[in-house]
């Protein structure tokens, strides 16, 4: 018997382009959905097949008035993708706003590439990517089946009652749902939800505001959080 589907639900404190990152990508390719920066549990534990759900939240909302407890995107797990391989590889992923590390084949280590400001920051890299040699944190998740709404986030039906009781409980971190009840919320939901036409991500993402620096690092930070 297969491992059970998954859903990690979390809330979003800035929407940038950075993570979620879904770029249009034109007529050359279809559209990727990518997060390979911060939420890094997600990230490490997140299988082929498993759903995540990106909700505003009461910053989010205060900032940029994004209605609140709304879903920004919804993407089905394709495929995670290991830090060598998303930085460096054939660089087949370079143009994307959030390929923002470079991996150095001569050494095996992973640093910021610098063609970005974007977490250039140096406190953000255990997070992002972890620490040499094994990068655990690293870990970038892919999706080509998903639903970005960004700043027209798309409320929760009030009839999904226990959905909407977790949205409005969930704080910092992020909860992850395989209970029956919540599940069948959930598939009406994300139902709902692909019968609307997606959005894409900005293509470029341009300061360091996507993400608020870790805390040893917020005093030195110019950007705003």
């Amino acid at each position: 018997m297969g491992l059970a589907r998954r859903t990690y639900i979390y809330k979003l404190t800035s929407d940038r382009g950075g993570a979620p990152c879904a770029p249009n990508p034109g007529d050359a390719s279809p559209a990727l959905l990518t997060l390979s920066i911060c939420k890094p549990a997600i990230r490490r534990t997140a299988r082929p097949g498993d759903r995540i759900l990106g909700l505003t939240s009461h910053s989010l909302a205060a900032s940029d008035g994004y209605p609140l407890n709304a879903v920004i995107y919804a993407a089905i797990v394709e495929e995670g993708m290991d830090a060598r391989d998303y930085y460096g590889g054939e660089r087949m992923f370079q143009h994307r706003p959030d390929c923002i590390y470079e991996f150095h084949r001569l050494n095996g280590t992973i640093g910021h590439s610098g063609r970005t400001p974007l977490h250039a920051n140096p406190a953000y890299l255990p997070r992002d990517i972890g620490s040499y040699p094994y990068y655990k944190n690293g870990r970038t998740l892919l999706s080509h089946d998903f639903r970005y709404f960004g700043s027209e986030a798309v409320p929760i039906p009030a009839k999904l009652h226990e959905l909407t009781q977790v949205a409005e409980s969930l704080g910092q971190g992020h909860r992850v749902v395989h209970t029956e009840g919540l599940d069948r919320e959930l598939d009406a939901l994300f139902r709902m939800l692909w019968k609307r036409p997606t959005r894409y991500t900005p293509s470029v993402v341009t300061d360091e505001a996507y993400d608020h620096a870790p805390k040893s690092k917020r005093k030195k930070e110019t950007a705003p959080a």
